[in-house]
């Protein structure tokens, strides 16, 4: 699951549209299936996972030619670099921020759950809570406040 995550947030990384990173994500799947008897034990399954994503974006980017939007194979590499920089400490992250939405309110975790599970707008937000757009989009950005605070707390923490 969390190898999933770190493959899906380098894809995203590189597409950036979630309905289009989710079809690419899909893509990629089907082949690390299929080319399950390439993966050696002892390899990095994330970097192995990543390697075929790479692939699945630039057929992707193949595909959109027309598209507004398409890296250079130059900038495409220089993405891959920072986001597998980050990897090594994206499941201490993870780790951190469940605990920390654990810790919040209720409330909190069901307006959470409205952007990030259910894709609510802010508008579908702030109509559901009875709220201005304003005070919806203030609220979400409090609890993101929190939320890192409480991480980057837990991190320092662990590290002592």
């Amino acid at each position: 699951m969390l190898n999933d995550k770190s493959i899906y947030a380098y894809i995203l990384s590189l597409v950036r549209n979630t309905s289009d990173a989710d079809d690419v994500m899909q893509e990629t799947s089907a082949v690390m299936w299929r080319k399950f008897s390439n993966f050696k034990e002892g390899m990095d399954f994330v970097a192995w996972g990543m390697t075929v994503a790479r692939y699945q974006v630039l057929s992707f980017f193949k595909k959109r030619k027309n598209s507004k939007v398409c890296f250079s194979e130059n900038l495409t590499n220089l993405i891959e670099q920072e986001v597998a920089k980050s990897i090594p400490g994206m499941n201490d992250r993870l780790d951190a921020l469940k605990k920390c939405v654990q810790k919040l309110s209720d409330k909190q975790r069901s307006l959470l759950k409205m952007r990030y599970e259910k894709n609510y707008s802010i508008k579908n937000i702030a109509a559901y809570v009875s709220k201005s757009t304003s005070a919806a989009f203030y609220t979400l950005s409090k609890i993101h406040k929190l939320l890192l605070q409480c991480v980057n707390r837990t991190l320092d923490e662990d590290t002592i």
